[in-house]
Parts: C-alpha cells; sequence; structure tokens
C-alpha cells in the first residue's frame, strides 16, 4: 500500500509541476496557459477534496461520509512585479461536528521570509479549540492566555525553525535556495514539457470550448519517470537536496540516485500489476483575459487485489486579482525574547499535565 500511495504522489507531483510551469504539447492548451503566465498579478483558488478514499488499514479511522464532505482550500494572491505572495488556507471537516480551520500567511520572495498571524490561534472556532485542547491537555488555551500580548503580531516562520533546530538559517541562504528552486522548477518542467509534448493528439477532447486531456496509468507513469530523471543531472537540486540533507553533493547525488531507482521500480511495478487501475483526467476552461479560468483534475486509482479506492478533485480557479493586504512591519513581527518566553510557556504548561 505504501508503495501504491508513494507512486501515486510522485505522479500527482508530475502533473501538477506541469500545469503550474504553464506547459502543454497542443496549441491551444498552451496558449491558454501561456495567456495566464503573463498574469504579473493574480488570485487564485486551488481545492483538493477526496470523493471515496476505502480498503487503506493507516486511514480506517476515518469516517467515509464525513471525508467525502470534507475539502481543503488554499486562496492565494501573487503580485510578480514585488515578489509578494498572500495565503489563506481552509480545512472543512465534514461529519458531526463540522470542523472549520482557517490560517493566512505573507510570503516575501525577496527574502525568502514567511509571516503568520498569531490572531488565527485565538480565532479558531469552539470545535476546533475543543480538540486541540483534548489533544494537549489544555495547554493550548493555557498558552494563549498567557500571551495575550502577542494576539496582533506576526510569527515569523523562519526564526521560529531556528529556535526550534537552534541552526542558524539566515537570509543569505534562504535566498540562494530560493534562486535554486525556481532553476529546478524550469528545469524540470521543461522535461516533462517535452515528454507530454510527445502524446498524441487523440488525448485531447474540446467539448464546449473546454478541453479535457485524458491520461493512463502507462503515461502518467512515464512522465514522472520524466520529472525523476530530470534531478539526475541537476546540479541545483543536488546542491539543494545535500543542504538541507546535511550531506556532501557526492553524497547527495548517491543518495538520490537510490531514491530515483526505487521509485522507478515502484512506477514499474504499478504499471505491470494488473490489479492496479489508475487514470487521471484534467479538463481546462479557457479564458480570453486569463488564460485560463478553471482547471479541473479527477484522479482515480483502484487495486481490485486490495480492494483499494481512492478518487478524489482537485481544481484551480483564476479569478479577479484581489489586493495583497499591507505585510507587517518589524514591529510587528515576534522577536527572539518573545518567541524564546514562549517556548518556554509551552514546555512549562506541559510538565504541569505529566
Amino acid at each position: 500500500m505504501k508503495k501504491a500511495i508513494a507512486a501515486l504522489a510522485v505522479i500527482i507531483l508530475s502533473v501538477t509541476i506541469i500545469l503550474a510551469a504553464c506547459s502543454s504539447p497542443k496549441s491551444e492548451f498552451m496558449s491558454s496557459f501561456r495567456g495566464m503566465a503573463k498574469n504579473k498579478q493574480y488570485t487564485a483558488v486551488y481545492t483538493l477534496k477526496p470523493i471515496t478514499m476505502a480498503g487503506f488499514d493507516t486511514l480506517a479511522f476515518l469516517n467515509p461520509d464525513a471525508l467525502a464532505k470534507s475539502s481543503l482550500t488554499m486562496k492565494t494572491s501573487r503580485d510578480l512585479t514585488r515578489d509578494l505572495t498572500y495565503n489563506t488556507y481552509g480545512l472543512h471537516v465534514g461529519g458531526v461536528p463540522t470542523m472549520d480551520i482557517t490560517a493566512h500567511s505573507f510570503e516575501n520572495g525577496n527574502t525568502g521570509k514567511i509571516y503568520v498571524p498569531v490572531a488565527d490561534l485565538y480565532q479558531t472556532p469552539n470545535t476546533v479549540t475543543n480538540t486541540l485542547d483534548l489533544a494537549t491537555d489544555s495547554v493550548f488555551s493555557r498558552v494563549l492566555a498567557d500571551n495575550k500580548d502577542l494576539k496582533n503580531r506576526h510569527l515569523d516562520v523562519l526564526q521560529a525553525l531556528q529556535n526550534i533546530t537552534n541552526r542558524v538559517i539566515d537570509e543569505k541562504t534562504v535566498d540562494e535556495q530560493s534562486s535554486q528552486l525556481r532553476a529546478i522548477e524550469q528545469k524540470t518542467a521543461f522535461a516533462l514539457y517535452k515528454k507530454i509534448n510527445s502524446l498524441d493528439k487523440s488525448h485531447y477532447k474540446t467539448q464546449d470550448r473546454n478541453i479535457t486531456l485524458t491520461l493512463d496509468k502507462k503515461e502518467l507513469a512515464e512522465l514522472s519517470n520524466a520529472w525523476l530523471e530530470g534531478f539526475q543531472t541537476n546540479k541545483d537540486f543536488i546542491a539543494l537536496y545535500a543542504e538541507v540533507s546535511g550531506l556532501t553533493e557526492t553524497e547527495a547525488k548517491k543518495t538520490w540516485l537510490t531514491t530515483d531507482k526505487k521509485a522507478q521500480e515502484t512506477l514499474k511495478e504499478l504499471i505491470t500489476n494488473a490489479d492496479i487501475k489508475l487514470g487521471m483526467t484534467i479538463t481546462m476552461h479557457p479564458d480570453a483575459d486569463k488564460g485560463v479560468r478553471k482547471l479541473a483534475m479527477s484522479v482515480n486509482y483502484e487495486d481490485t487485489s486490495k480492494k483499494q479506492k481512492l478518487n478524489f478533485d482537485f481544481t484551480m480557479e483564476l479569478l479577479h486579482y484581489e489586493q495583497i493586504p499591507t505585510p507587517p512591519d518589524p514591529t510587528q513581527i515576534i522577536t527572539k525574547k518573545e518567541l524564546d518566553k514562549l517556548i518556554t510557556d509551552i514546555i512549562r504548561e506541559q510538565r504541569k499535565t505529566k
């Protein structure tokens, strides 16, 4: 089961990168994505909605009816000129009682900084607060009550990671890694573009001005392989992988080759296993102004021998641009001293419950 999930994750990531990179083998498909790429400012909503998830032992605790009524969304406003992004995350859990969690973040692409408003923690619904208190022996509520002075401030995620890991993550390193990530995206997207460009035109259907692309498991696995192989000679990826993993570049390359080999073996097994059915349908709704108005991706996985099923929909919808709120200034950021106190409070409250 773990191999099947890993293979499916690679496939989904592969196709997502293709779409995010605005690549397509056919002229109308490509033209629409190019139009989307020209937007210097845009607001998009991404939604992941599970339909069916059955037969997986590790997920047996999930309520199938509640799952079908749940969804995960991310609304993003992006200003490419200023390299600023504002995200709103939403998790809706169905069933009784329902649960809704909302969070926000600012991202500064120039510095790599990510800020999250502390106010989100104080505005959680009662069902969420009660669940968190139950999981933490009420530490969650007590720590918030003792630190109300931080309610209208923002947390520097990078700084918080430095405090937790005791590892200095300076802005220069973050900037280098951001550049490496952009280079990785461009190179792998181009490799995937070449692969998907070789698909026969019969994969594309036009209906009511919408374009549908259908891929079977062999084609999805081949796309995933093309994506994986692109990393082997990608110097930016190896350098980033080595730094994040704490390895030398030689060690990182060797480790990645082993990982890549295992992944490709899993994908090969996926193709040859007649009991496994996997398909993906992508429907694009072109737009004269935005390039793409909406993109819907439906994934269907089934292993008949294990009686496993996994179906979900992923959609992206471009909206009219919504202005990014004013990012927090230095006076609104929690200082290292305040963060140290907050962590100390959490540790102290945890000890009280033991």
